[in-house]
């Protein structure tokens, strides 16, 4: 072969593989970068991975596809999703309670995969919800600041489960007189229960458990605890009915 064919032939090549590349993004563009999600859904009570139905709504509300199940072993993945848009994961499954976990795709011009974990509460008669941070102070009934937007996401969770009742249960601090115990706890309850029927729950769902001593499934430390990190007493809501 001359040279003369041989740069013929070496032109012809690169013309091809500018053709074949300029395609393959054309391709690109026209279908749109996406973004996938993958993650578990993982029990709230042992933080382990669990099987569970679910389905993704776009930020208006439709569904994005069917509903899903994500398993124990592979959790869940969700494709074709959109940079720049956020997302809702809905918890369908009759076994737990319904929830939804807002998940925003940063905007890229790139391939991505995003990781999240979701954590589901068994659905239920007698299962206890630990109300974690506390929701009050040491030695007080009120409502502590800050405690106002944790608080708020769990009347969103009641608000989508409206069958289920609830009994309050708040623990003193310390160990009181009997007395003295039962008035903390009714007065934190009491507290408890006018926030989430101020955010929308309504109040017949709800009833207040007065006790009279600390939590016997999480007492009140033997030794002072580090600067900065008192214990205060536990707070649960207790599945009453389904």
């Amino acid at each position: 072969m001359t040279q003369r064919m041989k740069s013929i032939v070496m032109a012809g090549l690169v013309l091809a593989a500018s053709i074949f590349t300029t395609q393959q993004l054309s391709a690109q563009s026209a279908i749109g970068t996406v973004a996938t999600l993958t993650g578990y859904v993982l029990d709230a009570a042992t933080l382990l991975p669990v099987e569970s139905n679910y389905a993704v709504y776009d930020d208006a509300g439709k569904k994005v596809g069917q509903s899903r199940r994500a398993s124990a072993g592979d959790g869940f993945l969700v494709t074709g999703l959109q940079p720049g848009s956020t997302y809702s994961i809905r918890v369908e499954d009759p076994r737990y309670f319904k929830q939804e976990f807002v998940v925003s795709i940063p905007k890229s011009n790139k391939y991505a995969e995003i990781s999240k974990d979701i954590i589901v509460r068994k659905l239920e008669a007698g299962r206890k919800i630990l109300v974690s941070p506390s929701p009050f102070d040491l030695r007080k009934t009120d409502i502590k600041e800050g405690a106002e937007d944790d608080l708020r996401d769990l009347a969103k969770t009641l608000a989508m489960n409206p069958s289920v009742k609830l009994e309050v249960i708040c623990y003193p601090d310390e160990e009181l007189s009997t007395s003295k115990a039962a008035s903390v706890s009714e007065e934190r309850g009491k507290m408890l229960k006018a926030f989430l029927e101020k955010a929308g729950i309504n109040g017949s769902r709800i009833t207040v458990r007065t006790v009279q001593t600390t939590d016997p499934i999480n007492p009140p430390p033997l030794k002072k605890g580090a600067k900065g990190k008192r214990y205060t007493g536990s707070v649960y809501l207790q599945v009453a009915g389904v």
